[in-house]
């Protein structure tokens, strides 16, 4: 990939990653109670919600709600469901938000509250008490208290420093560490995770061209960077005493432009969304190593973003930033392979993730 193809890219397709250990957390615990999904659009600064079909996986509009704040880069659902947080990276701030549990309806909670410079990312951390802020302007992360009664957003003091240009944060399934993702510098910077939820620097280790994204086997003895100028994925090997990475050496080519890498929940397949490429590739994963297998790689929209699984693992979402829609695809259960379905869905402009909650 020529340097002036990936400098047209990097503003355009490098998103941040939501899900598969690195997004929001949205609770499972009641079947029967209605499902929705939220599409953060970064053009037009809205988010569109659609209730979503549990035989089907076919979207159903709901309302389209401004964020309050400037591109719109990352959605993340608080763990039981009823609060929702919006990173605006142009206006420097985070939108709050009261979900309907019946109607999926959104509801500002006050006004947008200030964040540092260019917060690309919004993950809420695994006991569901802090919102952390990836910061890709001002190399560092911040943290805010969530009030367990209204989800009100209370600034942390400190910032933790990354390295250049962080766009993602994933944490190990332990809850004793995390990784940033350094799109510039070109590295995972790592973290011990005390039981605060503050984070604390250990080192940092090299990772491919332009990494856009971590993802973490739910073992967690391995991870998974998709680098975008290099159009492949590195497999990390994790030590589970000091959160250290190694890499598997193994070549895992992809598409055009990978930024992402989704895993199923069981961590059989991996999913790589490749933005120039308009595709995703599929590989199955093996367990004891680690290692991806190259599968078949499917069209999707113009510019898709993360790919999002359900929890059932029946139906996958992906938003296409190019095309302003969102495809669903059928999920086989024995070997991954992802099958479109029905019609892709209009959203506002420029969706950049998907997030589905109960």
């Amino acid at each position: 990939m020529s340097v002036s193809k990936i400098a047209s890219s990097i503003l355009a397709f490098v998103v941040a990653i939501l899900f598969t250990g690195c997004g929001g957390y949205g609770t499972t615990s009641n079947p029967a109670a209605p499902r929705f999904a939220f599409v953060a659009n970064s053009l037009s600064n809205t988010i569109s919600t659609f209730t979503v079909d549990p035989q089907t996986g076919q979207l159903s509009p709901k309302s389209t709600v401004p964020t309050g704040g400037m591109n719109a880069r990352s959605i993340a659902v608080e763990p039981s469901g009823r609060f929702l947080y919006v990173s605006n990276v142009d206006s420097n701030n985070i939108s709050a938000f009261a979900i309907d549990a019946n109607t999926g309806s959104l509801s500002m909670i006050g006004v947008p509250i200030p964040a540092s410079s260019g917060p690309r990312l919004v993950v809420v951390g695994q006991a569901g008490k802090i919102l952390y802020s990836v910061n890709q302007q001002a190399n560092n992360i911040t943290g805010f208290s969530i009030s367990p009664d209204t989800g009100a957003l209370t600034p942390l003091t400190g910032t933790v420093p990354t390295d250049t240009t962080p766009v993602a944060l994933s944490f190990h399934p332990s809850g004793q560490f995390a990784y940033v993702v350094n799109f510039v510098s070109g590295d995972i910077t790592i973290y011990r995770v005390t039981s605060s939820g503050a984070l604390g620097l250990l080192g940092a280790q090299p990772a491919g061209a332009n990494p856009a994204s971590f993802s973490i086997h739910p073992s967690g003895k391995f991870a998974y960077v998709a680098n975008l100028a290099d159009d492949h994925v590195t497999t990390f090997s994790i030590d589970q005493t000091t959160g250290g990475l190694t890499p598997i050496p193994q070549s895992s080519p992809t598409g055009d432009g990978p930024i992402s890498v989704t895993l199923d929940s069981q961590g059989r397949f991996a999913y790589v969304t490749n933005a120039i490429g308009g595709s995703l590739t599929i590989f199955t994963i093996d367990a004891a190593t680690g290692v991806l297998t190259p599968g078949p790689t499917v069209p999707a929209g113009t510019a898709p973003g993360v790919l999002t699984l359900d929890s059932s693992r029946r139906f996958a979402y992906v938003a296409n930033f190019g095309s302003d829609n969102v495809t669903l695809f059928n999920v086989d259960s024995t070997t991954g392979v992802l099958t479109p379905a029905g019609t892709p869905v209009s959203v506002g402009t420029g969706p950049v993730s998907v997030v589905l909650s109960r």
